[in-house]
């Protein structure tokens, strides 16, 4: 119907309701279902589509779609341990960041007392567009662990400042029976608040937050002393596609920073993360920090998106890739990482709570002429192999990173210039 009026579209609208639709000019033979949003060559599209698949694709707000496209799981709960063997967590918000997690399961399914189940949405862009596009795949995988671990309560936390991941998260909660109470938890918009232990206070509704000693871990003494165990909605989402017999080795990364658009983009773990700054149009750079807040900084981005690899090349597995642009000083910005450290960590722990501000005194002294490398690097050694959390433990990997890929540049703010130019050395920056 070309070029067709309002009128023209509403005559259409009656013939289809009455059956009087006159006979095809022309017909295009396509599959009859559809399950997955077709990918252009364009770039915000490119990477593998299967924990993202739907996004975009299904209405995150009608359960029937999800439902229509996959189906809710009723797997047992040996068969959802099955599915989860080998699987690892994702994300420094999961209590088994990068490591295995059903066989922890399977020893708090054997724990007394009511147990509980966390999806931490907080602070992650891939974790807030699961919440935000396909909340049902992410609860069709918590509730499958529900069943896994026999789990009494499904809690659903993220960031305050996610309102439209926590409107969505509500609603999926209320739209169907999951056999298990599921409630929706805002948490303070801190950095910090997305660690396991922290995410549990903010639960509970403690307002000052402090990271647990450990052990014991959640696993034994969660919420309110129960078994708890914490897991990011990426690997939630990772899980229900295992259990749909769709696991692959994939990662959800976002590239943030100094870009025209932030994307988040599914990748095989066979990528590089040059393949996730590409998608995001990124040409020229000076650097990036790979891995979240405190991840690592790299001028080499030709390293691949599986753990180990990025391990390996001393860079983060959050799944986050801060792009720094040409004019970025990288002594300017690990300086103000740490000052951002020691201001909001929660200070429980003294190497970390001392070790931040010491950290930062040290960076601010380069801008006066002392760069004392072997110094800062005793002092992040001690704060790496003594934090009780990844908090204070990742800190130190942003400058000993950063000191590695950009020496002359430290010294020569040191001798009193940025080459940059934008930073004021040789006195108060």
């Amino acid at each position: 119907m070309p070029n067709a009026d309002a009128d023209d579209v509403a005559a259409a609208v009656d013939a289809l309701a009455d059956g009087t639709l006159p006979d095809a000019d022309a017909r295009v033979d396509h599959d009859e279902v559809q399950a997955s949003l077709p990918i252009p060559s364009i770039e915000g599209f490119a990477g593998e589509r299967s924990v993202l698949a739907r996004c975009g694709w299904t209405d995150p707000r009608d359960p029937d779609d999800y439902a229509n496209a996959v189906g809710f799981s009723d797997a047992d709960a040996d068969a959802v341990l099955d599915a989860a063997e080998g699987l690892r967590g994702r994300g420094w918000g999961d209590w088994c960041a990068d490591e295995p997690y059903a066989d922890l399961w399977a020893g708090v399914r054997e724990r007394d007392g009511p147990t509980s189940v966390v999806v931490n949405a907080h602070g992650n862009p891939g974790d807030a567009l699961l919440l935000e596009s396909d909340p049902f795949a992410v609860l069709d995988g918590a509730s499958a662990a529900a069943r896994a671990v026999d789990a009494d309560y499904l809690y659903l936390y993220a960031s305050e400042a996610d309102e439209a991941a926590l409107e969505r998260a509500r609603d999926a909660a209320a739209a169907r029976d999951y056999g298990v109470p599921v409630e929706v938890v805002a948490g303070p918009d801190v950095y910090r608040a997305a660690e396991p232990t922290m995410a549990i206070e903010a639960i509970e509704g403690n307002h000052r937050l402090e990271a647990r000693l450990r052990p014991p871990g959640p696993e034994v003494e969660g919420i309110y002393g129960n078994p708890t165990v914490v897991h990011t909605a990426r690997t939630y989402a990772h899980l229900a596609g295992a259990i749909h017999g769709d696991a692959p080795e994939t990662r959800v990364v976002s590239v943030t920073g100094d870009v025209a658009d932030a994307t988040t983009v599914e990748l095989a773990e066979s990528d590089t993360v040059a393949s996730a700054t590409a998608a995001a149009g990124v040409d020229d750079f000076t650097a990036a920090c790979v891995g979240g807040k405190f991840g690592g900084i790299t001028t080499d981005l030709d390293v691949g998106l599986a753990p180990e690899d990025l391990d390996e090349a001393d860079l983060g597995t959050e799944g986050v890739v801060e792009v720094l642009g040409e004019d970025r000083c990288p002594v300017a910005f690990v300086g103000q990482r740490t000052n951002v450290a020691s201001e909001t960590n929660c200070g429980r722990c003294v190497p970390c709570r001392e070790g931040t501000t010491q950290l930062t005194e040290k960076l601010r002294d380069v801008y006066d002429g002392t760069y004392d490398e072997g110094g800062m690097t005793e002092l992040m050694g001690v704060m790496e192999s003594t934090s009780i959390c990844a908090f204070g433990r990742d800190v130190p990997r942003t400058v000993r990173t950063a000191m590695r890929e950009f020496d002359d540049a430290f010294e020569a703010h040191a001798d009193g210039d940025c080459p940059s130019g934008t930073c004021a050395v040789g006195g108060t920056q």
